[in-house]
């Protein structure tokens, strides 16, 4: 008995190492865009913004998260394997939806993949993302155009999300700018509330002891910023202050080389 519980002992000491070094590579953080992380620097300035804003408004409408990653190399590790990594500990989607996508580009070992949360395996099943590659990035990146194989990729992965949440898409996945933050309605609570704030200053700033009622009112309400969502949160506007909401991933996805 005392020798099965030693073989058993070493057992688990080998599995967890195993586990332990099986991932060694260092991931890289994300932006304070999230959704755009062009690391290896091979994106267009349009291109990039463009992605913004469609990733933007895909997660203010749907609470989805798109992601895309560029990267110079993977240092080793395989592809699939790097992304479900990143996107773990980016937390890509909502913690208790899983609705997360990431698509990454490795250019030195010319990969590139789609890897997605379990809440929208459902959608984009390991067939859909590998006929999105094949017809939407490979072509490009085949004529080392990284910049529009990833763009037209992100847009064909962004309206399949759009579709599962029975949204419908700007037209073209190019207006995006008619669909603003302040639309949101987190947001228009936000702004109820102060103009209530503002009525009960307006109201009772005349009164002398004021200063008392306001004190501890102005107190209550200083400090931190508005959150959004599961756990993604906004900054001072569009263009970065984004986050990952803990999703996890698992769901399946495809891969490519070019």
């Amino acid at each position: 008995m005392k020798k099965l519980f030693s073989v058993f002992c070493f057992v688990l000491i080998i599995s967890v190492l195993l586990s332990v070094s099986s991932f060694a590579v260092k991931l890289p953080e994300p932006t304070n865009d999230f959704f755009v992380n062009d690391f290896a620097n091979v994106i267009d300035e349009e291109d990039e913004k463009e992605l913004m804003k469609i990733g933007e408004n895909l997660f203010v409408k749907t609470g989805a998260q798109v992601v895309v990653v560029t990267v110079d190399t993977l240092d080793g590790a395989d592809v699939s394997e790097y992304v479900l990594e990143l996107g773990r500990k980016w937390g890509v989607g909502d913690k208790e939806k899983n609705n997360g996508v990431v698509l990454l580009l490795s250019v030195s070992e010319r990969q590139i993949t789609i890897q997605v949360g379990y809440g929208l395996e459902g959608r984009l099943t390991d067939g859909k993302t590998g006929r999105i590659l094949d017809k939407y990035a490979i072509p490009y990146l085949k004529n080392n155009d990284f910049s529009t194989g990833l763009t037209e990729a992100y847009k064909a992965i962004v309206s399949e999300v759009y579709a599962e949440y029975g949204e419908t898409p700007p037209e073209n996945l190019n207006e995006y700018d008619s669909y603003d933050v302040s639309d949101s309605t987190a947001f228009k609570v936000i702004r109820t509330i102060i103009l209530i704030i503002v009525i009960l200053v307006l109201i009772f700033g005349r009164r002398r002891r004021r200063h008392i009622f306001f004190g501890p009112f102005y107190g209550g309400f200083s400090g931190g910023g508005d959150s959004f969502g599961g756990g993604s949160s906004f900054g001072g506007g569009r263009g970065g202050g984004f986050s990952g909401g803990g999703g996890s991933f698992g769901g399946g996805g495809s891969s490519r080389g070019f």
